[in-house]
């Protein structure tokens, strides 16, 4: 009886661990899309130009010589943040060396640009070419 007692125990144990195991395996909330972008004289490099819509972070890397900025922007705007709660969509002053992030959500499929909008010592970084369209693209 007790060699019995202990077999079922046994089972029903390995029962209780399977569907433990089994309930284990969903998946986990993903966070933002991350996307690194190097900014340099006079250029962004972004790792991803083509971006699922929702949250995103956005890594910015200044590997250049001059002060950068970047804003986010539909695609063809001239500095034309967005703007949501007082916060816009842009990093400023990005010294070189240093990196920042943008987190941002952007739900509406679409065109969109990072654009660096300073124009200093003559030198407007847009008209130099300091620009990057990149898509957002549906879930």
């Amino acid at each position: 009886m007790r060699k019995q007692s202990i077999f079922l125990l046994l089972v029903l144990l390995s029962l209780v661990a399977l569907s433990l195991a089994a309930c284990g395996g969903g998946q986990a909330a993903s966070g933002p899309t991350e996307v690194h972008v190097k900014m340099s004289d006079f250029k962004f490099e972004m790792d991803k130009t083509s971006i699922p819509a929702g949250p995103m972070k956005f890594i910015f890397e200044n590997a250049g010589t001059e002060k950068h900025e970047a804003v986010l922007e539909p695609a063809g705007a001239n500095d034309e943040p967005f703007e949501v709660n007082g916060k816009e969509s842009e990093v400023e002053d990005v010294m070189p060396g240093e990196t920042a992030t943008l987190e941002w959500t952007i739900d509406q499929p679409g065109q969109y640009q990072l654009g660096c909008h300073i124009n200093e010592n003559n030198e407007d970084h847009y008209a130099l070419g300091m620009v990057q369209t990149f898509s957002v693209t549906g879930n």
